[in-house]
């Protein structure tokens, strides 16, 4: 469904209203002038018949009717004036927004072989140029159109008054999601809007102060974690048995990690990771990867296309992410792992037990019940989806041939 603005929706059937109102306004004026001139012809007919009869007061009788003998001059009238009717005895002309009816010669008396009929009377040859007194003025039609276009222009200006200020709540909305400081919206009335904005500025301080509670909480857990595990770190260097040694090494490592990763998710899930991208060959990005990984990298196997492809991506953060999966790969199989660099796409593939549907969601970044020696918590391919996505990108598996495939498409 297309994209429509509430306000551009308002204004365009505002203006189709005033469109269709105008309109019809016009409509009723040319209805009523003709309706005028109609009504009019039909006084001068009967204007005409009063002097046909030839009554005593023919003025008098003109006068009832409206209409009078004009001092106007035949030609001047079918010259300057505008002819609205025309029949084969008159003509009715205006002339100075006044009606003007104007008769024309009566035809012969009698046609070709046929001898006059003696008992009518020939009819009137000069019979004078009719005035309409009446004065047709279409004043009260157009205050009833200002009055309606006033009005509606008025009303439109009230409404998109109010629309505004839904858009000074978005600017809000957005102004609350860039910014680190939380400034109240102003209400400017007391309507449903300005309920919506008092409501707006309660929900958004808790949000706001709920994010300062966890990056505080975040920083003081970071800053009391990682002081033990330095400590542990140091202590096991002074041990005597090698085995207990590594063993302690590997576990304050596997913390250390945790910790990062658990940095990571927190600023992924509030979306405060920014992206800086440039363009980079993939094959630089995989180098960059491995060395992350930090292990024994002789079981990779990459492959490439001849024309490496180019990547407008953040370096570090894309790196991070395929690190994850390259990480997921050495934890979880035996054997090689393939790693597939194609121009659309990067394959990751490794033997391996296919992985259960139920932790197939990469949405969720804790889609195990518990961690064992072998199994974590789904924190890395969280993060490697997350960073994937933020990128435009997308992140898939398949399960082909006893391998765990995982192929980011471009």
């Amino acid at each position: 469904m297309a994209r429509a603005s509430i306000i551009t929706l308002v204004s365009v059937l505002f203006s189709l209203s005033l469109i269709v109102i105008n309109g019809a306004l016009v409509f009723e004026y040319k209805r009523q002038s003709h309706d005028v001139q109609f009504l009019t012809f039909q006084r001068f007919m009967m204007g005409v018949k009063i002097l046909f009869d030839n009554p005593h007061d023919k003025d008098a009788q003109l006068a009832k009717l409206h209409v009078k003998r004009s001092s106007y001059s035949k030609e001047k009238l079918l010259r300057d004036g505008e002819k609205v009717i025309d029949d084969p005895f008159s003509q009715m002309v205006v002339y100075e927004n006044q009606l003007f009816f104007i008769p024309k010669p009566p035809p012969p008396h009698h046609h070709f072989n046929e001898p006059p009929k003696l008992d009518m009377p020939p009819p009137p040859r000069d019979l004078p140029i009719l005035e309409d007194t009446n004065t047709f003025s279409p004043q009260r039609l157009w205050i009833l159109s200002g009055v309606i276009n006033v009005s509606f222009i008025l009303f439109f200006g009230i409404v998109l008054r109010k629309l505004l200020r839904l858009k000074n709540l978005k600017r809000a909305i957005m102004r609350f999601g860039e910014e680190q400081d939380f400034k109240a919206m102003r209400i400017e009335a007391e309507d449903e809007l300005g309920e919506i904005a008092h409501e707006f500025n309660i929900a958004m301080e808790k949000i706001h102060l709920l994010k300062e509670s966890r990056a505080l909480f975040l920083r003081n857990i970071l800053h009391e974690l990682k002081t033990p595990i330095m400590k542990g770190k140091i202590i096991s260097q002074s041990l005597e048995n090698i085995s207990k040694k590594e063993q302690l090494e590997r576990a304050f490592e596997r913390l250390e990690s945790l910790l990062g990763e658990m940095v990571k998710v927190e600023k992924l899930s509030s979306n405060e990771w920014e992206l800086h991208k440039k363009e980079y060959r993939l094959v630089d990005i995989c180098d960059h990867a491995m060395d992350l990984v930090m292990s024994d990298t002789k079981r990779f196997h990459i492959k490439t296309e001849k024309s490496g492809p180019l990547l407008e991506v953040d370096f570090e953060l894309f790196a991070t992410a395929l690190k994850n999966l390259l990480d997921n790969a050495l934890k979880h199989s035996i054997g090689d792992i393939e790693v597939s660099l194609g121009v659309k796409s990067i394959k990751v593939c490794s033997n391996g037990t296919q992985i259960p549907e139920k932790r197939l969601d990469f949405s969720r970044p804790f889609n195990r019940e518990m961690e064992g020696s072998t199994t974590g918590l789904g924190l890395g391919l969280y993060i490697a989806n997350a960073i994937v996505v933020k990128h435009g990108f997308s992140l898939h598996y398949k399960y082909l041939e006893a391998k765990n495939c995982f192929e980011i498409n471009f």
